[in-house]
């Protein structure tokens, strides 16, 4: 069974291949910036206590027509290996190796499955979109652990169970119809499309559907797929644990962070909850999170994440994320900066702010709070507050955390 549906996703692929191709990689680069998984753009996500070498050794795990030579093509120091089961999507990631002369690039056509074959270990593990795709998810994770570095970090998108409500309804109708993976599978779901209703689920939150759906490889990717399933947050967190690995954080905690969508007593009564609870909710509520893109490490890597139950957090050296910025006036400030489902905002005292300005990315939070504009409380205050905001920064996502000499 498990080989049948392996080979229909093979074929899809084959047929449609998805994402769309890209023709040159150095302009989406320069229109996009660099792929939420790149380690040039996570780098402190992936590894807090800072990357384990510069030459990192990288695995593209599925990576469809252009993502392992966009990491490559990156990242010219790192050696990419970019694995696919589709000869198509490959041949497209040849054509950009070519056409931008990536000496650091290999690919290969092999499920990931078979990844312990190689006899190798990487750094970094990329693999979004792939693992809800197989039959048996767990073993392709499993597989992918197997040759994770004790050091390493692994970059994972999954399906998100809410967000994706409107689509699996819509692939049972088309299920219903016997639309195939073909010209007229593709056809029928555009007749389909025109009858959705505006209060339908798998309408988007700007009123539109999906734009994936502008083409025939998004519309049978998404609507006409043999084989993906979903997941909700606490599945997730199952899910990594079942394959011996420890769940580090969102690429965005924006997503799932309960000051976004609640206040007052409510959002008091979240704050209560583990944050992988307080996760859920958001998620539950908000019904907007398709995918789920996050970070996972092995055990061994588990003394660098992000808690604030400890004094340890007054070691950590803050980082503001790209994209932030102070507006308002004295009497009302706020943090903001862009991200998916519309702009963060989060409003800040005058103290706060002032906290946030001594951030350099190199002083620890200890190192901050020795400042003099700090040093007329007791130090345990002070502590106290700096807990309070970092922990509320780190939940939006407008501040990441590092670790001294990262």
């Amino acid at each position: 069974m498990e080989d049948t549906v392996t080979e229909a996703v093979r074929q899809q692929y084959e047929a449609y291949s998805y994402p769309p191709p890209i023709e040159d990689g150095e302009k989406f680069l320069k229109k996009w910036g660099p792929l939420t998984c790149d380690p040039k753009f996570a780098g402190i996500q992936l590894w807090p206590e800072g990357r384990p070498r510069q030459d990192l050794r990288i695995l593209c795990a599925g990576c469809g027509s252009s993502q392992a030579a966009l990491i490559a093509l990156n990242n010219p120091d790192c050696a990419v290996l970019g694995i696919d089961l589709s000869e198509t999507s490959l041949a497209h990631s040849k054509r950009l190796c070519d056409r931008h002369g990536l000496a650091n690039l290999e690919l290969r056509q092999m499920s990931l499955l078979d990844v312990g074959e190689l006899n190798r270990r990487f750094d970094l593990i990329i693999c979004t979109g792939v693992l809800h795709h197989l039959p048996n998810p767990d073993a392709g994770l499993k597989a992918l652990a197997d040759v994770l570095d004790p050091s390493g970090s692994m970059a994972i998108m999954l399906y998100g169970k809410t967000g994706r409500a409107g689509v699996y309804l819509v692939q049972d109708i088309l299920r219903r119809l016997g639309a195939g993976r073909n010209a007229e599978g593709v056809r029928i779901a555009r007749e389909l499309l025109k009858f959705v209703p505006s209060n339908h689920y798998l309408i988007s939150a700007t009123g539109k559907l999906p734009h994936d759906l502008a083409d025939d490889a998004g519309i049978v990717d998404m609507l006409l797929h043999p084989q993906d399933r979903a997941y909700s947050v606490p599945e997730i967190i199952k899910f990594v644990e079942a394959a011996g690995l420890v769940f580090s954080g969102w690429s965005d905690n924006a997503l799932y962070c309960a000051d976004r969508y609640l206040s007052g007593e409510m959002l008091e009564r979240v704050l209560t909850l583990p944050p992988a609870e307080q996760w859920a909710v958001v998620d539950n509520l908000t019904m907007l999170n398709d995918r789920h893109d996050f970070f996972v490490r092995k055990p061994e890597s588990t003394r660098f994440l992000t808690r604030f139950d400890t004094d340890d957090f007054l070691s950590y050296v803050p980082h503001i994320r790209s994209g932030v910025r102070l507006a308002g006036d004295v009497n009302s400030l706020v943090l903001t900066r862009p991200a998916p489902q519309g702009e963060v905002i989060i409003p800040i005292s005058r103290s706060e702010a002032l906290m946030l300005e001594q951030v350099d990315g190199k002083k620890r939070i200890s190192d901050i709070l020795s400042h003099s504009i700090f040093t007329g409380s007791e130090p345990d205050k002070r502590a106290n507050f700096a807990r309070a905001v970092c922990e509320r920064m780190w939940r939006s996502g407008h501040v990441l955390f590092g670790r001294s000499g990262s």
